[in-house]
């Protein structure tokens, strides 16, 4: 191959013996890249692993490996290599696999649902300002009080006061969303209550 420098790696070293006088079995012929990886002296091309994800909320983040800003930062690791953090892409490059890619267009498709959700022309208002939707045999109520708004669901007050109607509504479709995944846990273990996530807030 043109232009491609090849050495000769030595699975193992023996103290005192010159590079030469290996015999074959215990030699390999690596690119200089896949060599000075090898040794560490070069992130490894393969055998990385995922070890975690952050969504850091805005672009404030650096891949440790193309230096592109990132939102979503993906954790991984190598015996050979210090832990990195890194981007969808390089992240599938180098775990080979797809790991980073199929979880981020799982975010993609959760925030498109919670945008619809947010602007959904289902949300109607009362005469008194407040408005609702109904959703999953759940009826919403968002009130519109003097410090902010308030939710209200199946009649159970929150708690919290959220200080726009975008985030208490995105707040909204979040415990939907993970009412969903209890009510599959529930039919799973056989029981009937369903948690209100928002509402157990303090």
């Amino acid at each position: 191959m043109d232009g491609v420098i090849f050495h000769v790696h030595h699975k193992k070293y023996i103290a005192g013996r010159l590079p030469w006088e290996y015999p074959f079995e215990d030699c390999e012929t690596l690119c200089a890249g896949c060599h000075a990886a090898h040794h560490g002296k070069i992130p490894p091309k393969v055998g990385w692993e995922v070890a975690g994800y952050d969504d850091l909320g805005e672009l404030c983040g650096t891949c440790e490996l193309c230096g592109t800003e990132l939102r979503y930062v993906f954790l991984i690791h190598h015996e050979n290599w210090p832990s990195m953090e890194v981007g969808e892409i390089c992240c599938d490059h180098l775990t080979c696999s797809d790991i980073a890619s199929n979880h981020m267009e799982s975010v993609r498709r959760y925030n498109d649902r919670r945008k619809r959700f947010v602007s959904s022309p289902r949300w109607h208002e009362f005469r008194s300002g407040h408005e609702y939707i109904q959703q999953q045999r759940i009826f919403i109520e968002l009130r519109r009080l003097p410090g902010g708004f308030q939710l209200r669901m199946n009649g159970t007050q929150g708690k919290v006061l959220f200080p726009d109607a975008v985030e208490a509504k995105a707040c909204a479709f979040e415990v939907l969303e993970a009412q969903e995944h209890v009510q599959v846990m529930n039919k799973i273990r056989r029981k009937v209550a369903v948690p209100y996530l928002l509402l157990r807030q303090p």
